[in-house]
């Protein structure tokens, strides 16, 4: 079964979702997401992070500080833990979005706040423990299937096949990917899935270290020589036969090559692309891998 035909399955398999044609840029067949369930997305204020082995009770005393700062509200801290760690959040806000996905607006509005945070500093001392506060999804979604989660998997490469993001008439990526991962599983496929702040993305397969190798390549439009990674594995190699080209919300994207008088010389679609498992991944950030 084709790419095209795959995604198309898709968006007929998600439950309510209503769809139309992609347009010019996407062949008959590919369907647009325009309404569905919505997954409840919460963002907040990632103060900080913790990893160390007293991370929880570190966090607990962060938190409890921040209940304290003048201008902000006690009961919107809390502390929650995820694959990067233990955090203490702050807030709640509903990202904005636009036809192509999220912009950097929230409601209420963030930035305040995050002024504040980052402001803060411990008495006495020049640190300032929340300096690298970023806006994130409050870890809160619990999916059906946590045994396809990419982050749990084993290996060391995995193919990226599809991303779904929310948009202003889609906001239930994270359901969109798991459905496309239980369609690929149906189909025999080793498919995960991984939920990141902004986008879900879907994944074939799961591939050792040796499946992919770095190689210089000549870039033909710059003429500047790059490395680049190279899959090599046969079973990666079938995997990428059966998934050319990537997707989004159901549907191909091209980049688009245009010549000096801007005329359109080259539609070529986005690939599919290795990518490294989170906890081999992990394992790098330890500087225990290669």
């Amino acid at each position: 079964m084709s790419t095209l035909g795959r995604a198309g399955r898709l968006a007929a398999a998600i439950t309510g979702a209503a769809f139309v044609w992609a347009g010019c840029e996407n062949p008959p067949g590919t369907p647009r997401f325009t309404a569905g369930p919505t997954d409840e997305e919460v963002w907040a204020i990632r103060c900080i992070t913790l990893t160390t082995p007293d991370r929880f009770q570190q966090a607990e005393s962060y938190a409890e500080a921040l209940k304290k700062v003048a201008g902000l509200k006690p009961a919107l801290v809390q502390v929650l833990s995820d694959e990067d760690g233990t955090a203490v959040f702050y807030g709640r806000y509903r990202r904005e979005y636009g036809p192509t996905g999220g912009g950097e607006r929230f409601k209420p509005d963030h930035l305040r706040d995050m002024e504040l945070i980052r402001s803060l500093r411990f008495a006495g001392a020049e640190v300032w423990p929340f300096m690298l506060a970023s806006m994130d999804v409050l870890p809160t979604y619990r999916s059906s299937r946590p045994e396809w989660n990419l982050a749990a998997a084993d290996g060391y490469w995995s193919l990226h096949v599809a991303v779904f993001y929310n948009t202003e008439t889609m906001q239930s990526r994270r359901s969109a990917a798991e459905e496309y991962c239980a369609l690929l599983r149906q189909q025999g496929e080793e498919a995960y899935y991984h939920h990141g702040p902004a986008n879900s993305s879907v994944y074939v397969g799961t591939y050792p270290e040796e499946a992919v190798t770095n190689v210089r390549r000549e870039n033909p439009l710059t003429g500047v020589v790059q490395n680049v990674l190279q899959i090599v594995d046969p079973r990666m190699l079938a995997a990428q036969a059966r998934f050319p080209h990537g997707t989004e919300n159901g549907h191909t994207v091209y980049e688009i090559i245009r010549g000096a008088d801007g005329a359109v010389q080259e539609r070529i679609p986005t690939p599919s692309f290795a990518v490294i498992l989170p906890k081999a991944q992990r394992q790098l950030d330890r500087g225990e891998g290669r």
